[in-house]
């Protein structure tokens, strides 16, 4: 069974490179009748998407002239609309459900990956391992990773202010869906308190979600 996925590789592209492509990916995204705004939890607004591509071609086209610190802006421009383009193409892979004419409507390249038994035999995601995270620079954000789960298409995220293992932190209504997304390497989850907060992922596909990983404890600077 022949799946489509999404081609991202944005760290590797040039500059021109991904202001072309991530113009083009904003520019289909605009209205898109596939994919209705607005869109899920921590998937950045079409808005959003629109102020950082312009910034980043502003911030580009101003370090031009080799000025160091509007170098430093430039890449602190691409950086941010890399995020936001790594959240968008994780809510539209899982939403698009393998749906080639959805994919290739989006602006992002789509290329025919063979799906793993696992996900087309109607098998929910595999648990998950190794899940680890640190509090980052910027305040009030934490950064996780965690192993793969075997069949899952996305991963989704809760947290929770509540130590899981008290009587009030058991109850399902302590944890809060924060974001579902496309991959399990450098998972940035903003705007938390500082102190402690517990997260758990899980695997997500199209038939269900798997289990959910053990509660993990973060410092949240």
């Amino acid at each position: 069974m022949v799946q489509p996925k999404l081609i991202l590789g944005l760290e590797r592209r040039s500059d021109p490179d991904l202001l072309a492509y991530g113009g083009a990916v904003v520019a289909a995204m605009k209205d898109n009748a596939a994919f209705p705004q607005p869109w899920g939890d921590g998937t950045p607004s079409w808005a959003q998407l629109d102020v950082a591509l312009l910034a980043y071609r502003d911030a580009y086209n101003a370090a031009l002239t080799h000025d160091s610190q509007k170098i430093v802006v430039r890449n602190g421009a691409r950086r941010s609309f890399t995020e936001l383009l790594k959240r968008l193409a994780a809510y539209v892979e899982f939403n698009g459900n393998g749906d080639a004419t959805k994919l290739g409507g989006t602006g992002f390249e789509v290329r025919q990956e063979h799906a793993r038994a696992t996900t087309g035999n109607g098998a929910l995601p595999g648990p998950m391992a190794g899940l680890r995270g640190a509090p980052t620079e910027h305040g009030g954000r934490i950064e996780l990773r965690a192993n793969r789960a075997e069949g899952a298409l996305g991963y989704e995220v809760q947290t929770t202010a509540t130590d899981p293992s008290s009587e009030s932190g058991a109850q399902a209504s302590a944890w809060s869906h924060v974001q579902t997304v496309f991959s399990v390497q450098r998972v940035h989850v903003d705007d938390l308190r500082p102190g402690y907060v517990w997260v758990r992922m899980r695997g997500v596909n199209n038939r269900g979600q798997g289990p959910w990983t053990s509660p993990l404890r973060v410092l949240v600077t």
